[in-house]
C-alpha cells in the first residue's frame, strides 16, 4: 500500500479508511463486475488507505460471491463488506443471506458490518432484535425528519439491553431537493450521537469534499469535508451554531487542511481532534465514487497531486 501523507500528519489521521464505496448505488448504479473492479482497483492503487469497505445490498451477495469466487486472485486480501438490510424482506431472510455469503466465500471476503433503516415506533425493541439477529455490528439509518433525540435515546437502550456495539446512520441527500437535510439538522445529528457516544455514518449526496450546488440537478448538495471538520469541532466542544456553520460553509476558501490540521475560517481541528473524531465519531461515508473525491481533494491541494 503506497501511502505518500505520513501517519502523523493530520490528513492521514482524517482520511483513512474515510471512503466505504458505493459503486452497485446511485447515481453511479454500476453493475456488479464493474463495481467490484473499481473497488478492487481502489484497493490496491497509491490511495487505497482512503478507501475501507466494498458497499452491498443483502439481496445482492449471491451475485457479489459468483463475482469474487471467478475473479479473486491468490493471495488477494480478504473483503471486507457492509451490507444493506431491507426490512421489507424480513429480518429472518436478510440474516440467512449474509451468513450464507461468509459460508460460501471461507474467509475471501467477509460482511463486517449490516446497515438498515431504523423503522418508526418502538426503535429500542427493533434494534435490538436486529442486533441479536445479525450478531454483528449494525448502523441504524435514522430518518432525519422524525424525532431525533427519540430515535437516539432507543438506540442508547437496544445498545445497553443487548450489550452489543453499534451506530447510527444519518443519509444527507437523495433524489429530490427536500430530502437533503438543512445544515442544523445534520449538525444536530452530529451532537445527538456525539453527546451519546454513538459512532455514525453518513451517505449519499457526499460527491465532493465542499458544500455546493449541483450543476446536473440544481441541488444544494452537502460535502463531506464539511463534515469532517464539523464532527473534529463537535468532539472539540464546539456549539451548535458554529457546527451548522460549517456544515452549510460553502467557501472552499473557507477552509485550510494540511499536516498540521483542518481549519475552518478560525476554527482549527487538530490531528488529535481528527482522529478522537474518526475513532468515535464520523467513522465514515459512502461514495458510489472514489476517483471522484480523491481528484476534488488532490484538485483542492489536500493530497499531493500523483499519490
Amino acid at each position: 500500500m503506497a501511502i505518500s501523507i505520513s501517519r502523523r500528519d493530520a490528513r492521514y489521521a482524517a482520511l483513512s479508511g474515510l471512503i466505504d464505496y458505493a459503486g452497485l448505488f446511485p447515481p453511479a448504479e454500476l453493475g456488479m463486475a464493474a463495481a467490484a473492479a473499481e473497488y478492487r482497483a481502489a484497493r490496491s492503487g497509491p490511495d487505497s488507505w482512503i478507501v475501507d469497505r466494498f458497499l452491498c445490498p443483502v439481496g445482492r451477495l449471491v451475485e457479489l460471491a459468483g463475482i469474487l469466487t471467478s475473479t479473486m486472485s491468490p493471495g488477494e486480501a480478504p473483503w471486507r463488506v457492509s451490507a444493506i438490510a431491507n426490512t421489507e424482506t424480513g429480518l429472518e431472510a436478510e440474516v440467512a443471506a449474509v451468513d450464507s455469503f461468509d459460508s460460501e466465500m471461507t474467509g475471501g471476503a467477509l460482511v463486517e458490518q449490516i446497515e438498515v433503516r431504523l423503522p418508526t415506533g418502538d426503535s429500542a425493541a427493533w434494534a435490538a432484535r436486529a442486533l441479536e439477529m445479525f450478531d454483528r455490528f449494525v448502523f441504524f439509518e435514522i430518518p432525519w425528519r422524525i424525532d431525533l433525540d427519540a430515535a437516539l435515546d432507543g438506540l442508547v437502550a437496544a445498545r445497553e439491553g443487548t450489550r452489543r456495539a453499534l451506530g447510527a446512520k444519518i443519509r444527507t441527500g437523495g433524489h429530490t431537493a427536500d430530502e437533503f437535510p438543512p445544515p442544523e439538522v445534520v449538525a444536530a445529528f452530529l451532537l445527538g450521537c456525539r453527546d451519546r457516544s454513538l459512532p455514525l455514518k453518513a451517505t449519499a449526496g457526499l460527491h465532493h469534499p465542499i458544500r455546493h450546488v449541483d450543476p446536473a440537478t440544481g441541488f444544494t448538495q452537502h460535502g463531506f469535508l464539511n463534515l469532517l471538520c464539523a464532527a473534529a469541532l463537535a468532539v472539540h466542544g464546539e456549539d451548535p451554531a458554529t457546527l451548522a456553520a460549517v456544515v452549510a460553509e460553502d467557501d472552499p476558501e473557507a477552509f485550510t487542511f494540511d499536516r498540521s490540521g483542518l481549519r475552518w475560517r478560525d476554527h482549527l481541528a487538530t490531528a488529535a481532534d481528527l482522529q478522537a473524531a474518526r475513532n468515535g465519531l464520523f467513522v465514515g461515508y459512502g461514495s458510489c465514487s472514489f476517483d471522484e473525491p480523491v481528484d476534488d481533494l488532490t484538485g483542492l491541494g489536500v493530497l499531493p497531486v500523483g499519490s
